[in-house]
Order: C-alpha cells, then structure tokens, then sequence
C-alpha cells in the first residue's frame, strides 16, 4: 500500500510548495436550511481553529433549479448569509440544479447557470466570496505567489455529464464538449505546477446513490461523455479529482481507467444520502447519512486530507478521518 501510495502522487516537480495552502471542499450545500447552516458553523469553527485560504464549491450553489437572474436574492438566503462569517473565497462550479428548469433536474438547460457567472461581475462586486468568473477556469495557489506551485482547474460537467433525456433538443451541447475539452487540454499541457487539481460536480467514480461515470443512476451511457472527456484529458495528469453530486463523503483509490489520478467526494454541505453500492470502487474511507466536508492542506510533497463529519440532527462536528500522503 504504501508503494500504491507513492505511485499514486509522484509527478516531476518544478516549483516546490513552500508555504502551505490549505482549503475547503464543499458540495451540495444550496438549501437555505439548518442543514447548511449546520455545516457552515462546523466550517467556520474548523476554520477558526486551522488555517483555511479558500473554498471550493462542488456545484448544486442554489437549489431546487438555480436562480432566476444575477439579482435573485436566493444568492443572499442560500449563500451570503449561511456562510456571512467566513471571510475566504469560494471558488464556485455549477451543478445539474443550478443549471436546470425546474424539471427536469439534468443541467441542460445553459442559461440558468450563466445568471451565477454573472453574479460575479454584478455591479460593483457586492459579493466578496463568490468566484465564478466563467463556467470553467483555472486560478493558482499560493494566490499571490510569483511561481504558484498548485494550478486548479474548475470544470462545467453541465451539460456534458447530464441525463441522457432531451438531447436532441440541445446541439450545442456537442460544441460544448469540444471547447471545453480543448481548453483543459492546453491549459494542462502549460502547466508547470508541481500539484494540479481539478473540480467539477459529478463524479468520475462514486459509490452513492449516482454512482460511476457512464453508468449514473444505473442507466447505462449516462455520464458517458464526461468520463470520456476526462479520460483524454484529465486523468492521469491531474492529482486528484474532487466532485460533488452525491450527498456524502468519500476517498476513493485511484482507478485503472484514470491512471494515478485519486477522487474525492464532497457532496454533503446541505444534504445528505447514503451509499448505495458501499464497495462498488475501492475507498480510503467513506461515511454516509451525514453532512460534512473536506479540509485539504497541500504543504512541500505532503498532501493531508481530512473529512469532517456533521451530525444532521445536533449540527455536532467531528474530524473523522485524516491522512498524510508523501510525494516523492
């Protein structure tokens, strides 16, 4: 295993970590409710007690179906307000509900998620938390570093990894793809960072309720296209893949299909599932019926994940899993 573990992060560095970045992963979390309340009050007393420089939100911003413009004020009651004292960024990516009609619920529907890219340009910027400048992008870290040493890449599996239903009606979905796909492919290539990370809502694998890639909710070809566009791009030249989707916790091993590439779930800051199929891929750990989130902290060659785990009827935090990995 631990030769797995070594296999699984070494990447030829260019610029070493020297400092610490250490951020949130978070999905799921748009309900307005005391559930999301509940993960928010664990976050910020995790954060009071460790450093945090930023989030990542993992999709499903809004629910039910998104937001009607770039003013709705569901932006203040399901996100300004749950996370009003939390002072750090959260770098956003769109879910199936914030990029849909009402029904259905798969993502097709592109000009509901354009209204929360313009939400981070409205006006003067009222928002200081929400970063979503384009439906996919890269940002780097350390933020204000000259040779930032992690280079994120936040990806738009809408409407690429969307039910199967309505296609047709959709041509440019196809177009989509292509430019999507081209972009990550170039920005990947230019990169020079030692630690890549990608993020988007659904998952490459999963052992929830949605499950894998091609096979989402056990239709088989749902998701196809996305686990396509991965496997030619993504995997295997990033280090870890995060996604959301799924409403619980997961680690999951590195697959064959998606080389040294490692998955981490995040889809329980609002809502909660339980695992479906609990051994459908191999995991480091997984939890399920509960809220939470992951705390990452990237420093030099080590990589420490930790899952927080919220009870959904208390709002009682606890750390429930950590692990060091070190790169050679």
């Amino acid at each position: 295993m631990f030769l797995f573990l070594l296999l699984y992060f070494t990447q030829i560095s260019v610029y070493a970590l020297s400092e610490a970045v250490s951020f949130i992963a978070v999905g799921d979390m748009g309900t307005g409710n005391a559930n999301q309340y509940a993960v928010a009050r664990a976050i910020a007393d995790v954060c009071d007690r460790k450093t945090c420089d930023f989030a990542i939100g993992l999709g499903d911003n809004i629910y039910p179906s998104g937001v009607e413009s770039s003013r709705d004020e569901v932006f203040e009651s399901k996100f300004e307000n749950p996370y009003a004292k939390l002072d750090f960024t959260f770098y956003m990516t769109l879910g199936n509900h914030d990029d849909s009609p009402r029904f259905p619920l798969n993502g097709l529907d592109d000009f509901k998620g354009r209204f929360q890219v313009d939400y981070h340009y409205r006006g003067d910027r009222l928002s200081e938390k929400w970063y979503l400048p384009a439906r996919y992008y890269h940002f780097a870290a350390p933020v204000a570093s000259d040779n930032p040493a992690i280079d994120f890449f936040a990806l738009d599996s809408n409407p690429i990894g969307g039910g199967k239903m309505h296609w047709d009606l959709f041509p440019w979905r196809e177009t989509y793809l292509a430019e999507q796909k081209a972009w990550l492919g170039q920005m990947l290539a230019g990169s020079h960072a030692s630690w890549k990370i990608a993020f988007a809502h659904h998952p490459y694998v999963s052992n929830g309720k949605h499950g894998n890639a091609g096979e989402y909710d056990g239709v088989t070809g749902s998701g196809k296209d996305w686990s396509l566009l991965m496997e030619d791009t993504l995997c295997d030249q990033v280090d870890v893949y995060f996604s959301g989707h799924d409403h619980n916790l997961q680690w999951l091993t590195p697959v064959e299909t998606c080389g040294k590439t490692g998955f981490i779930v995040s889809g329980a800051g609002g809502k909660t599932h339980p695992l479906l199929v609990k051994d459908r891929n191999t995991v480091w750990w997984q939890a399920a019926d509960t809220l939470g989130f992951f705390r990452i902290q990237i420093e030099g060659d080590q990589f420490t994940g930790e899952a927080y785990t919220v009870d959904p009827n208390t709002g009682e935090w606890q750390l429930a899993y950590t692990q060091t990995v070190t790169r050679q």
